[in-house]
């Protein structure tokens, strides 16, 4: 149960991802692919919020964890794409997929960014 706890905050922010993607709101954010703007900040904050999980709870190499969080930032990625496809007045799109994962990269490498920051202090 104390594992689940530190994957708490990914699980919340992926139901408010499925949430807000579950309506048309009518925006229509394309202008200068500002869309893909919003899909890099929502699953870099994803996949930092994984990162968190997976770095804690995972007994593997950093690169296994790494792999281990992209890759469920991509699993969870396509499945908010697709149900997108799903809700009326929404649609599925490649491109917006592809900003997700670049997203995903972005957070992994902000949290590890951040751990080396944190283990440096330690030192000091």
């Amino acid at each position: 149960m104390k594992k689940l706890a530190y994957f708490l905050p990914a699980i919340l922010f992926y139901l408010l991802i499925f949430t807000l993607s579950s309506q048309d709101w009518g925006i229509r954010l394309d202008r200068h692919h500002f869309d893909k703007v919003t899909h890099i900040i929502e699953f870099g904050i994803m996949a930092f919020l994984l990162a968190i999980g997976f770095f804690s709870v995972l007994k593997a190499s950093p690169s296994s964890k790494i792999l281990v969080t992209f890759f469920l930032g991509l699993v969870l990625a396509f499945l908010d794409e697709y149900h997108q496809h799903l809700v009326p007045g929404r649609h599925m799109d490649f491109l917006d997929w592809l900003a997700d994962a670049l997203g995903a990269a972005c957070g992994i490498f902000l949290y590890m960014y951040f751990e080396k920051k944190k283990k440096q202090a330690a030192k000091a």
